[in-house]
């Protein structure tokens, strides 16, 4: 990698043996590498700022794992996706193994699995859910809902239930003569298109 511009120092990272020598030696800097994501026409080229590794007693060059866990989150930022440690926040964050996790979301474990490791990326729909679980309200619906109780219907999300409280919130609707007059005199007419 020749551009040696963008290198900026991070002593921060845990140096490796070198793979080559095994010199304890080597020095890190952080360099802009662009890389090709996708095949064919929908083939993106893709930045990502990586830790290089260069060993001081024989001058060989590598990446390691970081700078795959760095590729793989632009591909993810890429593709509108969470990264590996976000998903892995979301069951942290509720305390749960992924035994747990996955038995009541219903995601397979060992996906649950490569997505966390940065294996395989989700695909949007189960990205929705994941989004979705971020909120602690959707997740205390799908524990209600592995209980075996059954939900209320709810025509508009105004209606869900707020269960921060353990109790569900309701709203007490009066119908007066006036709404029941104009909901009367109310019709849809063609406008002649």
């Amino acid at each position: 990698m020749d551009n040696h511009d963008n290198l900026i120092e991070l002593p921060q990272l845990e140096q490796p043996d070198c793979p080559m020598c095994g010199g304890k030696n080597v020095h890190t800097t952080i360099e802009v590498e662009k890389f090709v994501y996708g095949a064919g026409p929908e083939a993106v080229e893709l930045t990502a700022r990586v830790p290089v590794r260069t060993c001081n007693a024989c001058g060989f060059q590598f990446t390691d794992d970081v700078a795959e866990e760095v590729r793989h989150d632009a591909v993810c930022r890429h593709l509108g996706v969470m990264t590996p440690k976000e998903v892995a926040r979301i069951r942290k964050a509720y305390g749960m193994s992924r035994a747990v996790f996955a038995r009541l979301t219903r995601i397979g474990e060992a996906s649950l699995t490569r997505w966390e490791n940065g294996l395989l990326i989700q695909n949007p729909a189960y990205d929705q859910l994941l989004y979705l679980l971020t909120f602690p309200e959707n997740l205390e619906r799908l524990k209600f809902r592995k209980s075996g109780e059954q939900l209320p219907r709810y025509n508009t999300p105004s209606q869900f239930p707020r269960t921060g409280q353990g109790r569900t919130r309701l709203r007490a609707l009066q119908v007066t003569e006036a709404e029941i007059a104009a909901a009367e005199a109310f019709h849809l007419r063609s406008t002649g298109t």
